[in-house]
Formats: C-alpha cells, structure tokens, sequence
C-alpha cells in the first residue's frame, strides 16, 4: 500500500480511540510521529491530552495494501479530568511500591523501588549484579504476579537459566506459565531495535503483560560506541524508550560507582535510583565482604548505611544491623 493511500485518522480531542481493522488481521501497527507500536484487535488507547494536533497513520506494517481504519470509541469518557497518564500505555500512573524480593532491601527504600522508574544496579564484576536482577524478576513473578523480562548482553540462556537454578529459581517453568522471557541479544543488534521504535523488546513486554525490566548490561551496550557522545545519545535513547514502556527496569551497569553521576549526561543522572554493590577485602581479617549502597533514591527516604550482603539458599539478603568496614 503506497503512503498516501493509508488511512489518516485525525482525533477530534483527548481520550481513548479503540482500534477496528476491517481486513480481518489480527494486530496492526500504529505511527504516531516516529513511534510504532502493534496493537491488537480491540485494544484500546488512550490519546495525550494534544491529541487533537496530533496525526495518527495507520496501515500495517508490511505494507500489503488493506484497507484499515481507526475510530473513537464514543462511550468512554473524554481524558477532562487530567488523570496522569503513562501516554505510551495509556494507563493511570500507579505510585505504588515495587518490592525488589530481596529480603531485608525494602524496609530501608520505603517500601521498594518507585513503580515505572528506571534504577541502576552499578558494581564491578563479582559484586551480584546479576544474581540481584534474576532475583527481582523471579520473586516479581511468583510473589507479586508482576511478570518480567530479561535482556542479556553476555550470557546464553542455558548460562542463565543454569545459574538461577543454584538458588532454586526455575525461570524455565515461569516461561512456559508466560511469566518470564528471556531476550539475548549481541550489543550491535540493539541498535536497529531501538531504531524500530524498541521491537521485539518492546512487543514481548506487551504480549506478557510485563512490569519488570532487567538489562544486563548497558554497559556492554556502551561499548560498541568509541565516541563519547554518540554513546551518550545512544544510552538517553535507550533510557527515553524504557521511561514509555511503562515497567519498572533495573539497569545494570558496570562502571565504577563513582564515575556515574560524575558527569552530567551520565547513566546515573539518567537514572531514578543508583543501587551500588561492592566485593571489598578487609586486609586485616584476610577477607572479602560483600555489601550494598544506596547512592540515591529520587523522591524515597532511604538509608546512608552500607549494608552488609550475603548470598545465601533463596538469594541475597541484605544485613543493615552489620557493620561493614
């Protein structure tokens, strides 16, 4: 179907439009200014409050030349009472508390991270980084019914799924009850997905339902770019997309704790929350001690302290109460 020839609907206000495709097909695909997204037969959407200076083009995806159509839906209200709205998913923002699953973190964190925020977990390599995000996205989908989605850089998901089972975490089984998938990926293929507009990314956190996000690790990411700056504009584009997703993501990231917010532009100025985790050796006792820091928590009291970290049966527990050189 030639360009012009797709349907243009202009919506005459805010609100929700629901999506008919008169050809028969079962999703479609939906661009409003750059952003592409498929919905489903009967989806609705709810439009941002400019909704009537805003063009949508509707015509499917490969182009085949149906006829399509895209309509209001008359008998839901108007958005006039300025409901603060996720206008990627058109849903009410939910303020509520995102408990992480890891036990003894969340009473020092006000009761979890921010839902829809992006947190970074920063640390060098052996600190549990990655032990800390399978266990947020585990214990998300079995005690808090919030589904998730793993993106690797580095590992291979029998790696994965190997590792996770060290601690009783079956991710195998939450994949086939669809409350999990696993996404592995090279670091350059990121790069045209995020050109689409997120892709297959951002089509399995919709077909799961997914509230949870771990990336592992953008640092891998970065380092396809030689050039700072491009690697900055890559990483805000990245972190633009996952704000629109409408899921709380834990971002990974190994620099040094107190290089990310050195400078403005940074991933830790990107980011909600910075969470560090250390593997230090107490030369005196001949050890190494595993702990966790706080480094900053937006709009959330939380705790100064370095908290001891143990890795023990069913995951990380953190130890406020112990005293960490």
């Amino acid at each position: 179907m030639a360009e012009d020839s797709k349907k243009v609907f202009t919506p005459q206000g805010a609100g929700p439009v629901k999506i008919t495709i008169n050809s028969g097909a079962k999703e479609d695909y939906i661009d409003d200014g750059g952003i592409g997204k498929r919905f489903i037969e009967g989806q609705e959407i709810r439009m941002p409050d400019d909704a009537k200076d805003t063009k949508l083009r509707l015509g499917p995806e490969d182009d085949k030349g149906e006829d399509e159509s895209i309509s209001p839906k008359s008998d839901i209200p108007k958005n006039d009472d300025k409901e603060d709205l996720n206008l990627w998913t058109g849903q009410k923002r939910d303020y509520s508390r995102v408990q992480t699953g890891v036990k003894g973190l969340d009473e020092l964190i006000g009761g979890g991270f921010e839902r829809e925020s992006i947190v970074l977990l920063v640390g060098s390599t052996g600190t549990g980084k990655s032990i800390f995000g399978m266990q947020f996205l585990f214990e998300g989908a079995t005690k808090f019914n919030e589904p998730g989605v793993l993106l690797s850089f580095e590992e291979e998901e029998e790696a994965i799924y190997r590792h996770a089972m060290n601690f009783g975490w079956d991710f195998k089984k939450l994949s086939e009850d669809n409350k999990f998938k696993l996404l592995v990926f090279k670091p350059h293929q990121i790069t045209g997905i995020l050109e689409e507009g997120g892709g297959q990314i951002r089509d399995t956190l919709i077909e799961l339902g997914a509230k949870r996000l771990v990336i592992d690790s953008i640092t891998a990411y970065g380092l396809l770019f030689r050039d700072e700056y491009k690697r900055r504009e890559k990483v805000l584009e990245f972190f633009n997309l996952m704000r629109k997703w409408g899921v709380t993501s834990l971002v990974i990231c190994e620099d040094f704790p107190k290089d990310v917010e050195k400078e403005e532009g940074s991933v830790g100025f990107l980011s909600d929350a910075v969470v560090s985790m250390y593997y230090q050796q107490d030369e005196e006792k001949g050890i190494r001690i595993h702990s966790l820091e706080v480094i900053k928590m937006r709009g959330s009291e939380h705790t100064n302290k370095l908290c001891a970290v143990n890795f023990e049966k069913n995951g990380i527990v953190v130890y406020p109460e112990v005293e960490v050189f």
